[in-house]
């Protein structure tokens, strides 16, 4: 599995990114372990996690991906990983903030669980209107010049906060968002399309991205398996005549080359320029296998040329 250099940060993550959501939870600790096993046995080092996670499944309360992953690091060289993790969303009595005391304390609980002296990468992994952007940004200083997390991302912002917070960064000499992950797919949501809480990629995000060197990632890059099965209704937020141009081209060219439409999918991604690092995940063995078979990158260069030929979201393709 190749690497990527993350521009403004001095870390090269795997070209897929491991997420590790529902890591003992819905899926069960042993099954969980396994994929770590496998992902790793094929070189991959980018782990994504949060503190919530899987904290609104029955039975859970949060903490247990981090858990699970702290537990297979034990016997590992910790400096092998990039681990991610973290903050802004209401879990139990935690509530969406991103106030320092916020930030400071629930890094602390992640550093316990994942039992590890720093995170990788520490997320902001909501807005938080509430609180200024500087108090948010001093609190990631804090914890980056105390040794505990090595650089930040953001996740789920819109285009004109992270020029905000890259504009205090600047003005005084904080740290930056050296990653965005953003909800992110092959096919594109029609206008006014509504996420809830899970903002999707933007073309402004992309020229913010690109310009200032931060790395894209793209969670729910396969859309629950709809990419693999034709019965499977497109989502609302996605069904245009544009949508089924794109499944038809997609399933076409898989077939025709001899990858299954998700690895198609997840091969594009990392065709696009700037190119977007996807977030894979499975619950079985074979799944995750079948996800991380990396595409010939000269038909993932025709295949972006082909997609952009029908595409109307202003991503320049490689």
């Amino acid at each position: 599995m190749r690497r990527i250099e993350i521009p403004s940060a001095e870390l090269q993550v795997s070209s897929y990114c491991l997420g590790t959501m529902y890591f003992g939870s819905k899926v069960p600790v042993d099954t969980s372990l396994t994929l770590l096993d496998a992902y790793a046995d094929r070189g991959g080092n980018f782990l994504d996690s949060a503190n919530k996670y899987a904290s609104w499944i029955e039975g859970f309360s949060g903490g247990e991906s981090e858990r699970v992953i702290g537990r297979w690091l034990k016997d590992r060289p910790r400096d092998r990983f990039v681990v991610t993790s973290k903050v802004g969303f209401p879990y139990g009595d935690v509530p969406r903030s991103l106030r320092a005391d916020v930030i400071v304390s629930e890094c602390e609980k992640s550093l316990r669980r994942l039992g590890t002296d720093y995170i990788d990468i520490y997320f902001a992994h909501a807005e938080d209107a509430g609180t200024p952007v500087e108090e948010t940004l001093r609190a990631f200083d804090k914890l980056i010049r105390d040794g505990k997390v090595r650089c930040i991302g953001a996740s789920n912002h819109q285009a004109w906060r992270l020029a905000e917070a890259e504009l205090m960064a600047r003005a005084a000499g904080l740290p930056h968002y050296v990653v965005l992950q953003q909800r992110f797919s092959y096919l594109q949501p029609v206008v006014g399309a509504d996420f809830g809480t899970q903002l999707p990629l933007t073309p402004e995000q992309t020229d913010f991205c690109a310009r200032h060197g931060v790395l894209l990632m793209a969670y729910s890059p396969l859309l629950g398996g709809l990419y693999e099965k034709p019965e499977i209704p497109v989502p609302v937020q996605y069904r245009s005549e544009h949508s089924d141009k794109l499944l038809e081209l997609l399933r076409r060219r898989a077939a025709e080359w001899g990858y299954t439409p998700s690895q198609l999918v997840l091969g594009w991604m990392l065709a696009l320029s700037p190119c977007v690092v996807p977030e894979v995940t499975a619950s079985r063995l074979e799944h995750l296998e079948a996800n991380l078979r990396e595409v010939d990158p000269a038909h993932a260069a025709v295949f972006a040329e082909e997609v952009a030929s029908v595409d109307s979201f202003t991503v320049k393709y490689s």
